[in-house]
């Protein structure tokens, strides 16, 4: 952190964050998708809903993500969640979390964060998952906090529609740049650590970008501007296909 002057006088340090996604990032394939498996077991959704996402999942571990890929995504979670009651999504998030998606964390990943934290750094997600989901992640690793995409909820049930936009791409970039500014961070004193392209406005905007299991596209961006690239261990197989 560097020192900055508070309203006496006195120098309060400026705090550091480091802006991190979650899908194929953080963890291994698409929170969602695992949340879906989760939501069939706990009769939540039928199972025609988890078919394609069982498709969707390899194929992201494999390739990453497309915006094409990331619209059906979209439109298909929004439809699973319309008339489900907020109480009940929580409780398959807390379910999904557990089972499905901390075991995948990448462990080089959590390590990193933890350094971070012990320096004194915020640590944040930013991921399209829907928030409640983020939170969990958060909470649970001890990370500072998350922001994630928020759906609509009319009386206790979700109306399927996304306050806002789906938290992604620019907007990520543009979350940061709020956050930063309301907690009275310097961006160029920041991290941020992603694994797609789609991420590249965020990962310019900070100092200290770092490329994780990048797909094609960001790995040709980040080794043309010679940022770091990270291959978690459980990734290494990727290194060879996404070059």
């Amino acid at each position: 952190m560097t020192p900055s002057k508070n309203s006496t006088g006195r120098s309060v340090p400026t705090p550091v964050i480091a802006f991190v996604d979650v899908d194929n990032t953080l963890v291994k394939g698409a929170s969602i998708y695992m949340f879906a498996i989760e939501a069939w077991k706990s009769g939540f959704i039928k199972w025609h809903h988890v078919i394609p996402a069982l498709f969707q999942q390899r194929y992201f571990i494999r390739k990453g993500e497309t915006s094409k890929r990331i619209t059906s995504t979209r439109e298909r979670a929004q439809a699973l969640v319309a008339g489900h009651s907020e109480a009940d999504f929580n409780q398959v998030a807390e379910i999904a979390w557990r089972r499905s998606i901390a075991p995948k964390v990448f462990d080089d990943m959590l390590v990193r964060l933890q350094e971070h934290l012990s320096h004194g750094d915020q640590v944040w997600l930013l991921t399209a998952s829907p928030q409640a989901l983020a939170s969990v992640m958060a909470r649970d690793l001890r990370l500072t906090g998350a922001i994630g995409t928020t759906v609509e909820v009319v009386d206790g049930a979700f109306t399927g529609n996304i306050e806002g936009e789906m938290l992604h791409g620019p907007k990520k970039a543009e979350a940061a740049t709020e956050l930063a500014d309301r907690l009275g961070a310097k961006l160029e004193d920041c991290y941020a650590y992603s694994d797609s392209a789609a991420d590249i406005p965020l990962l310019e905007l900070v100092g200290h970008p770092s490329a994780v299991n990048p797909d094609a596209e960001l790995l040709a961006h980040a080794e043309q501007r010679h940022w770091p690239i990270i291959w978690p261990d459980q990734t290494k197989k990727n290194k060879r296909r996404r070059s």
